[in-house]
């Protein structure tokens, strides 16, 4: 009968089953011969792939340049806030109007903050997707080498020479293919996982640049203390502490005395180092987990869970002292609120403006 490996004839033995073919000295049994449209169907799936992963990274791409052109609104919004404050002293319509803007430009770092984490995540997906790519495109090299093993099969001498040609032409020419399309395989392997790497590298950075910006967003510029927004968002978080642990809360309401003075006879700049003495000192003389925010343009709040009305109260006594001991003319005046079981956040910064007002008219000074 007809040996399925070369196409000579072998030698049924006693039972049936094939013996050694005398042309190609095989079993008689060998593997189907390489299933050419299934590994065409393959190649498309894998071409497939690619389209998409190009896709995706257009997609990412297009999301990084939304995301830099917003940054760069950002920061131009910034600028021209601070020029209009400066050039507008102490107007108070002017004054509204550049805090506006900084709070769109903190909206909006905080939206390409969000975009860029959303992006990284994607790009981790889409190196996933890669590196399964590429696994899938290393078996099927293995097979084509393993069909290429297959192919090359010896040709018995017994054969006639035009049948020797013929087979061994057809299986040289099939093993050559098959192992082209195994290099074009790895190859394209290779190229998935170096892209994936480059996915993850993006990944990682856009991750970075989101931290960054929800930093920027957070923190006011000139102080380094938390801007309104994301600051009072923390001390609302403080009080649902103290509320779900019965624990203190004290609550300080703190005011640059003089800042408007300073402005209007020093210049903005000696403003601008005031409010920066005054933050420091705040910060040396508070915890490192207490909650200090810029609330207004020369006011402060300080959330400081865990203290007593003393406590806070020789605290802020002592940020006055510093601020006099670098220079006689700075001070602050300061109100303290201690946390009620039920009580909001407005209520809280309400009771510690009073108190601020209080203190200041039993020392004599006029209210704001």
């Amino acid at each position: 009968m007809t040996c399925p490996r070369c196409g000579g004839s072998g030698v049924a033995g006693p039972t049936g089953e094939h013996a050694a073919c005398p042309l190609c000295g095989g079993s008689g049994v060998v593997p189907e011969p390489p299933d050419v449209v299934t590994l065409d169907a393959e190649a498309q799936t894998e071409s497939d792939r690619d389209q998409t992963s190009s896709d995706h990274d257009q997609t990412w791409s297009d999301s990084d340049q939304t995301e830099s052109d917003r940054d760069q609104r950002s920061a131009d919004e910034d600028q021209q806030a601070a020029d209009a404050e400066f050039a507008a002293g102490s107007d108070a319509a002017a004054h509204e109007r550049t805090t506006s803007a900084r709070a769109r430009t903190s909206r909006d770092r905080a939206a390409v903050s969000r975009l860029r984490d959303e992006t990284a995540a994607a790009r981790v997906d889409t190196a996933d997707d890669r590196d399964k790519t590429a696994e899938l495109r290393d078996q099927e090299a293995d097979e084509r080498d393993r069909q290429a093993r297959d192919a090359d099969v010896p040709v018995d001498d017994d054969a006639t020479v035009e049948e020797v040609l013929l087979r061994v032409e057809r299986e040289r020419a099939r093993a050559a293919a098959d192992r082209a399309r195994a290099a074009e395989d790895r190859a394209r392997a290779a190229a998935d996982r170096n892209a994936a790497a480059r996915d993850r590298e993006d990944a990682h950075r856009a991750q970075a640049e989101a931290r960054h910006n929800l930093v920027l967003a957070a923190t006011d510029e000139l102080t380094g203390t938390w801007t309104r927004k994301f600051g009072l968002a923390s001390i609302a978080r403080e009080i649902e502490r103290a509320h779900r642990t019965g624990g203190r809360l004290i609550l300080a309401f703190i005011d640059v005395d003089g800042l408007k003075e300073v402005n209007d006879k020093q210049g903005h700049p000696e403003g601008d180092k005031l409010l920066r003495l005054t933050a420091e000192t705040v910060r040396a003389n508070i915890r490192v987990y207490d909650v200090l925010v810029r609330y207004g343009g020369d006011e402060f709040l300080c959330a400081m869970p865990g203290l007593t009305l003393d406590a806070a109260d020789k605290r802020m006594e002592s940020v006055a002292a510093k601020l006099r001991t670098a220079d006689p003319r700075h001070s602050i005046s300061y109100g303290l609120a201690q946390y009620d079981l039920g009580d909001e956040l407005d209520e809280l910064v309400s009771r510690a403006d009073a108190d601020l007002l209080r203190r200041r008219r039993s020392r004599g000074r006029a209210p704001r």
